[in-house]
């Protein structure tokens, strides 16, 4: 469904956050004949001045009555009513999105997966972008990709990543798809394993021949979902990154496979080899992406608030090494299994763990079941957290933020929890 097909629709937006404003702006400029109304069960949410409003309580009424019902990825699926005839009209910003650049011969590049995502999609915005190419860097990890609609133009490469979220309700795929990695994740949103895997098959499922799907072949689901594909498959693993972890400014040995995925992206892009290497050489890495912050107070603090999972922080141990002296874990609990970063910080050299309200019980249960060599605190905000590392950490040693948890119970998002990580740090 491109944007220009909703002219003269009944609309209804469902959630009118961040993407949602987006998605309401897009209409008003490519669809300005479109009938909008916006819901919302916030009932703070701020009013528009020209469309009528379903907020509260009142939220998910008279749905049967709209053409189309574009839903934030924010909300999960168990809110939305299970009638089969509102379902069929439930769509998503990136349909939407997908769908309206393929007419413009735009070249769409979506990079989902449990871990990596966010690092492999930035590496191939680089490199295409060093090859000279028009690139846009979109989606989940930037600004809305509807709201670009604009700035794309023929040939212009979209770099999209793409959470479960984003890719549920999609019946669209983009032209070529990376899966990084796959294992259990936002299991308290989507419901059940088998729900989070159906929605990023999304990024395949709906290929056509003539696109590609390039997966990671250590997560056998990752497979399983690229042979949705009718595209050509393209399997990866760590062994294909061109260069050493070494000659690069990255941490950490799983950014081998980002690294492997977007070389054997460019290379299918026909950029040259020699533009590909330069370019992961001089890349900086992302914010909040195990990202030192420098020496503050005799320690080193580095900020890795964008893992969520115990997997990332497990690779973010992997990454700094012995030097970890204490770890900041903890947040929203969306009963991930914590026995084996349990395992890997037992077997390290931290000596204190601070723990976040939440998911901190069930890490500190999980701590406990092997032995009492760590020292165990709590801390209800971030100042309390970063005052007891500066006591506890010694000198020239790391203190990690790594709270294998989502925050939103204490934070906004992963960017609000760094950026208060550094102003605690600097107090």
């Amino acid at each position: 469904m491109r944007i220009e097909d909703l002219n003269g629709k009944t609309v209804c937006m469902l959630g009118y956050g961040r993407e949602g404003k987006a998605m309401v702006k897009a209409l008003e400029t490519f669809a300005p004949r479109a009938k909008i109304t916006i819901a919302d069960k916030n009932e703070s949410i701020e009013k528009h001045p020209m469309y009528p409003m379903q907020i509260g309580s009142g939220w998910l009424d008279n749905l049967q009555n709209f053409d189309v019902i574009i839903a934030s990825p924010g909300i999960p699926p168990q809110e939305l009513p299970m009638d089969a005839a509102i379902q069929e009209k439930i769509t998503n910003s990136t349909q939407v999105f997908l769908d309206t650049i393929a007419d413009r011969g735009a070249v769409s590049i979506g990079v989902t997966g449990s871990k990596g995502k966010s690092t492999t999609a930035s590496l191939i915005a680089a490199i295409v972008k060093n090859a000279g190419k028009d690139v846009l860097l979109l989606g989940n990890i930037g600004e809305p990709a509807i709201a670009h609609l604009d700035d794309i133009k023929k040939d212009t490469h979209i770099v999209l990543e793409m959470s479960s979220y984003q890719l549920m309700h999609t019946k669209t795929s983009p032209t070529i798809a990376i899966i990084t990695s796959f294992f259990p994740e936002h299991l308290d949103y989507h419901g059940s394993l088998e729900s989070y895997q159906a929605a990023k098959a999304n990024i395949a499922r709906f290929q056509p021949k003539g696109t590609a799907i390039f997966y990671n072949k250590l997560f056998p689901e990752a497979k399983v979902i690229a042979k949705m594909s009718q595209g050509k498959k393209v399997a990866f693993t760590w062994e294909d990154a061109p260069l050493r972890i070494e000659e690069t400014h990255l941490l950490g040995m799983h950014n081998l496979s980002n690294m492997a995925a977007a070389s054997k992206v460019s290379l299918f892009l026909k950029v040259p080899k020699p533009v590909i290497l330069n370019a992961l050489r001089e890349f900086k890495g992302l914010p909040h992406r195990l990202q030192s912050l420098g020496v503050h107070h005799g320690i080193e603090w580095v900020d890795d608030a964008i893992s969520t999972t115990p997997e990332s922080t497990i690779a973010a141990l992997e990454a700094l090494g012995d030097r970890v002296f204490t770890i900041i874990l903890g947040g929203q609990d969306r009963g991930n299994d914590f026995s084996e970063l349990a395992k890997k910080i037992h077997a390290s050299k931290v000596e204190h763990v601070i723990l976040f309200p939440g998911s901190g019980s069930r890490i500190r249960d999980a701590l406990e079941q092997t032995e009492n060599r760590i020292k165990l605190y709590e801390a209800a905000s971030m100042d309390e957290a970063v005052n007891l590392a500066k006591d506890l950490t010694t000198k020239t040693k790391i203190c990690l933020l790594s709270t294998a948890s989502p925050s939103y119970n204490m934070f906004k998002n992963f960017e609000e929890k760094g950026e208060e990580f550094l102003k605690c740090i600097q107090r």
